[in-house]
């Protein structure tokens, strides 16, 4: 069950990236009009907008791993510090325990980066290929 709620969490925020993949490419038409205006391929236009999907996955997969890792180790500080605000999200009454227990399954962990690096990837692809598609001139024109 945790995996299907981390791959639809993966999902969401795949989409969400696409989003903002769509707004730079509407936002950056002329500059891309006139690189194809240039002399650049559809190719090269894709291989921009993929490589900045690249480094978006692996930069968001390290520090959404990362960030976990640094919550799992400082649950309880977290959780103290909740429940001196008033919301203790995880009452004794609810785990039995005094500590939160923890397992962190490593081989878990490295395929939830990989999915979430390989979503962000795909969800570049469909930006970059209706940019590249574009024709420059209608877009120097429109601007």
């Amino acid at each position: 069950m945790m995996s299907f709620v981390l791959s639809f969490i993966s999902l969401i925020s795949a989409f969400c990236i696409m989003a903002v993949r769509f707004t730079v490419s509407i936002l950056r038409k002329k500059d891309i009009a006139v690189m194809q205006a240039l002399g650049a391929t559809p190719f090269q236009v894709v291989r921009v907008f993929l490589w900045q999907g690249v480094i978006i996955g692996f930069v968001g997969a390290l520090l959404g791993v990362g960030l976990g890792l640094l919550v799992l180790e400082y649950r309880m500080q977290i959780q103290g510090f909740l429940a001196g605000i008033g919301f203790d999200p995880f009452p004794v009454a609810f785990h039995g325990t005094a500590n939160i227990p923890v397992v962190i399954d490593w081989a878990e962990l490295a395929w939830q980066a990989v999915k979430a690096f390989v979503m962000v990837v795909v969800a570049s692809i469909v930006p970059a290929l209706i940019t590249a598609r574009q024709d420059p001139a209608r877009s120097l024109r429109s601007m």
